[in-house]
């Protein structure tokens, strides 16, 4: 049965500008399968994109922009930790605008406050959504005191969009048990979908001279890479960094303070096409991550082959980093140097690791799959609620 899906709606927390900055342009990618002929991409801040940069990302839709609210800080502050009474305006003017746009579907980035107006659209209208979690959310997110503020009051929020979402979608393992215990009743494990197209896959695993290290990272304190800096400072070899955030500056101090700078070279951002089509000229991805999860860089540097290193998780085991393909080490200098040296020291051991993190890559997180399965969910969602 073929089902009409015209137009999208999508709630997004992200300012879109920032995402244009950093290059992150993945295609199709609020329009998998270019399923839609119209997409509605509705941000709850106060951004205004470009939209001829924002056009890749829903391939051949019509796009438009909406701002539903400014600044989520101020609106959390107004809103004594979005109570539902104080948030009920924004609620309001969320389900007129689905009135207005008529969407088939819904599909909303977390749970948040993007999940609540996703409920309202669906309670006022009978619009199903669909929820893309992005976060363990019960641990995540609380390295600061707004975070584990926030954290303490969203709970309400994270269950009761998840209760009447028609469908949950978890980007990594750890997430499906968040969902299933937030109130998730139907839950898809679908890998985020990355640029596979644009990934060039590498060729030969002997040694760059110096060998290349890289990381592609938000510079963050989950995602702090100073003891990898550390660990190449006492090694022979040029690190590339690529991203940015609260540690840029920290960092680049870090690497002249140890006297490495001439070896770490530092790249705010850069074009994901770019990117993807350089990964196979570097010999190592090197990466650190505390969150309960596995980042779209460690899929792409898999999908070029690339032999990883990444830190064991601090607490516990990242299901995706079974079966050998990457190398865990403790997130220390040593514990970074030891895995580098290791790596770059053993032609063999880098061969097979870069093609055991090809077939992972191709097996579990392919993107024309996880763009398959995706467009499958949808027209699932929308098929039911078309015949209840």
């Amino acid at each position: 049965m073929t089902i009409a899906a015209d137009r999208l709606m999508v709630i997004i927390p992200d300012r879109l500008s920032d995402i244009i900055l950093k290059g992150e342009i993945a295609p199709r990618y609020y329009n998998p399968g270019d399923l839609f002929g119209e997409v509605h991409i509705v941000m709850l801040n106060d951004d205004r994109p470009d939209p001829a940069a924002v056009q890749p990302m829903v391939g051949r839709a019509r796009l438009y922009l909406h701002n539903l609210m400014d600044s989520r800080r101020l609106f959390f502050l107004k809103t004594m930790g979005w109570q539902l009474p104080l948030i009920e305006p924004l609620l309001r003017r969320g389900a007129e605008l689905a009135r207005q746009i008529k969407p088939q579907l819904v599909r909303t980035h977390n749970n948040f406050l993007e999940g609540m107006v996703a409920r309202r659209i669906k309670r006022e209208l009978g619009i199903p959504y669909v929820v893309s979690l992005h976060g363990v959310w019960d641990v995540d997110d609380r390295t600061t005191a707004m975070g584990r503020l926030q954290a303490k009051f969203r709970a309400k929020l994270e269950r009761a969009a998840l209760e009447d979402a028609d469908a949950v979608i978890a980007v990594y393992a750890p997430i499906m048990r968040y969902g299933r215990e937030f109130g998730a009743k139907r839950i898809e494990l679908i890998y985020n979908i990355v640029a596979g197209a644009s990934v060039r896959h590498k060729r030969s695993y002997e040694l760059s001279s110096p060998p290349r290290l890289l990381t592609v990272n938000r510079q963050l304190p989950e995602k702090n890479p100073a003891n990898i800096v550390r660990a190449v400072a006492a090694l022979d070899c040029s690190y590339t960094l690529i991203g940015d955030g609260p540690l840029h500056q920290p960092l680049q101090a870090l690497a002249r303070e140890l006297g490495c700078a001439d070896r770490v070279k530092f790249i705010r951002s850069m074009p994901n096409a770019e990117l993807c089509a350089s990964l196979g000229d570097y010999d190592l991805l090197v990466s650190h991550c505390d969150y309960w999860g596995m980042s779209k860089t460690i899929i792409e540097g898999a999908l070029a082959g690339l032999p990883i290193v990444i830190n064991k998780h601090p607490t516990i085991a990242i299901a995706e980093y079974e079966g050998g393909w990457i190398v865990e080490c403790e997130n220390s200098p040593e514990g970074y140097r030891t895995a580098i040296a290791g790596l770059l020291g053993d032609y063999r051991r880098r061969m097979e690791l870069g093609q055991l993190a090809y077939r992972k890559a191709r097996n579990t997180f392919d993107p024309v799959r996880m763009e398959e399965r995706t467009v499958a969910l949808y027209r699932e969602t929308i098929g039911l609620a078309n015949a209840a």
